[in-house]
C-alpha cells in the first residue's frame, strides 16, 4: 500500500491537547494515515507531545506557518520554534498559505508593484532557516486561479529563483499542491500543459480543452518546475476531496472509493490509463473536523471524522475495515514466522558423513559451494540435524542410509540429498 494518504488537522491553533490527540491519534492509526497538516503559530510551539506522539505512531507532521506575507514576523523571531520542531521529528514545513490572493497579504499592500518579487525576498530567508534545522521547505499552495492567476505566479516565482544563482532553488524542490475537486471529474485536467491548450487567465476554457481546475492541478505545476527550474519536484497535494475550501464543503459527487485507489497505489501498479504520478508523496484529505458549527439546513459534509452533527463518510470506515484486514493478516504473518523459528531452532543444516579415522579432505573441498551459498550448520549428527527446516545430507559412499533419512523426514525435515560416489574413502 502506498504511504501517500493524510489528512489537514484543525484550521486554527486550539486543538493541541492531550484529549485531541487521544480523539485523532486512533483514528489515523485505523487509517494507516501517514501525513497530518498542522497549523502553527508563530509565537508559541506546538506542544512537544502533540508531535512526538505522532512521529512515533508513524505519523509525519507537516507545520504550516500562515501569517501574512508581508507581516512583522522576521525568520529570526521562529528559529527556536524551528530548532525544535526539527528536535522533536518534523521534517517539513510550509510558510504562508495562498499567497497569489489578496487576503494573503497585509491591508492595502496587494497593489504595489512586483507582488511576486516581494513574496520570493520574503520567503527565500525563510527557506534558507528551514533548511539551516535540516527541515525541507515546501513551497506554499496556490489558490487555482486566485487574484493573481497561480500559473503566472508560480512561473514568474521559478524563473526569478532560478536567476538568483546563490540559492539552488530546484536542487530539493518540494510544493504544496491544491487539489480541490471543483465539481470536475477526476481526470479533468489530466496530461497538463503538454496535452491542453494553456488557458486564458480568468477565462472558461475553449470547447473541447481542459484547464487546471481539479485534481491535477499538479501536473501543471509540475511541467513549469520542469520548464523554469529543469526540476522534478515532490509534490503534496492539499485540499482532497474538497469541492471548494471557500465554502468547506466535501465533493458529494466524487467517487471516493476509485480516487482512493488512486492514492494508495503505485502509478506501475495501477489498472487504470490514469494515476497519480510517483513524484506525489503525500495526498492530504480535507478535513479532519472543524471547530465551526454547521447551519441545521446545511447536510453536506463537512468532515471526515465522526462527530456530533455528522457520520463517518462510508469510504472512511470502508478503508478503516481495508486497513484493519490488511493489518489482522500481516499480524497472522509474523506469528507464523515466529513459530515456523521456534519449531525449527536451525534453519540449515548440512549433515556430512564421518569415519573412524575422520573427514576425507576432498569431501570437504566438494561442500565448499553449498557453504559459501547457503551458509548451513555443518555437524554429524543425525539428532541435532533433526532439529532443522531443511537438511542438505551429503551421502556419500552409503553412509547414511534409507532409516537414516526416514528419521530426518519424520522429524519434520525438508531433505536435499546429494549422493556421492569416492573412489576411496580410506587415509
Amino acid at each position: 500500500m502506498n504511504k501517500r494518504l493524510g489528512f489537514h488537522y484543525f484550521q486554527d491553533t486550539l486543538h493541541y491537547l492531550e484529549r485531541d490527540l487521544s480523539q485523532v491519534l486512533p483514528e489515523l492509526k485505523s487509517l494507516d494515515s501517514t501525513w497530518l497538516l498542522l497549523k502553527s503559530p508563530h509565537t508559541v510551539a506546538i506542544p512537544e507531545e502533540f508531535i512526538t506522539e505522532l512521529v512515533a505512531n508513524g505519523i509525519k507532521p507537516i507545520v504550516q506557518f500562515d501569517f501574512q506575507v508581508n507581516s512583522n514576523v522576521k525568520p529570526e523571531d521562529i528559529r527556536i520554534l524551528l530548532t525544535q520542531y526539527a528536535k522533536w521529528g518534523v521534517k517539513y514545513v510550509i510558510f504562508f498559505d495562498k499567497p497569489n490572493t489578496k487576503k494573503a497579504w497585509m491591508p492595502g499592500t496587494w497593489s504595489q508593484g512586483d507582488l511576486v518579487e516581494r513574496f520570493l525576498d520574503r520567503y527565500l530567508p525563510f527557506v534558507r532557516l528551514a533548511e539551516q534545522n535540516g527541515i525541507t521547505p515546501v513551497f506554499p499552495p496556490l489558490e487555482p486561479g486566485g487574484d493573481y492567476w497561480d500559473l503566472s505566479f508560480l512561473r514568474k516565482a521559478f524563473q526569478l529563483a532560478s536567476q538568483r544563482r546563490t540559492l539552488e532553488f530546484g536542487a530539493n524542490l518540494h510544493i504544496a499542491v491544491s487539489a480541490q475537486s471543483f465539481n470536475r471529474p477526476i481526470d479533468w485536467g489530466n496530461g497538463g500543459e503538454t496535452k491542453w491548450r494553456m488557458p486564458r487567465p480568468y477565462a472558461k476554457p475553449e470547447i473541447g480543452e481542459q484547464d487546471h481546475f481539479g485534481l491535477n492541478t499538479y501536473q501543471w505545476y509540475a511541467q513549469i518546475a520542469k520548464k523554469t527550474l529543469n526540476s522534478t519536484p515532490k509534490i503534496f497535494m492539499l485540499y482532497m476531496g474538497a469541492a471548494n475550501i471557500q465554502n468547506n464543503k466535501m465533493d458529494e459527487s466524487l467517487d471516493y472509493d476509485k480516487l482512493l485507489d488512486l492514492v494508495i497505489e503505485d502509478e506501475d501498479s495501477s489498472q487504470e490509463t490514469f494515476a497519480i504520478a510517483d513524484n506525489v508523496i503525500g495526498c492530504l484529505f480535507w478535513l479532519i473536523n472543524t471547530p465551526k458549527k454547521r447551519e441545521k439546513q446545511d447536510t453536506s459534509p463537512t468532515t471526515l471524522f465522526e462527530t456530533q452533527e455528522q457520520t463517518k463518510p462510508e469510504w472512511i470506515e470502508d478503508l478503516q475495515a481495508k486497513v484493519e484486514e490488511t493489518q489482522k493478516q500481516s499480524t497472522e504473518y509474523k506469528l507464523a514466522d515466529t513459530l515456523a523459528d521456534w519449531v525449527h531452532a536451525i534453519d540449515h543444516y548440512l549433515l556430512l558423513p564421518s569415519y573412524e579415522w575422520g573427514v576425507p579432505v576432498n569431501t570437504l573441498d566438494r561442500v565448499r559451494p553449498i557453504i559459501a551459498e547457503s551458509k548451513p550448520t555443518i555437524g554429524f549428527s543425525i539428532t541435532e540435524a533433526c532439529n532443522a527446516r531443511k537438511v542438505t545430507v551429503w551421502n556419500e559412499n552409503g553412509a547414511f542410509s534409507e532409516q537414516d533419512l526416514q528419521t530426518l523426514r519424520e522429524a519434520g525435515c525438508i531433505i536435499d540429498e546429494h549422493i556421492i560416489n569416492s573412489l576411496s574413502i580410506s587415509a
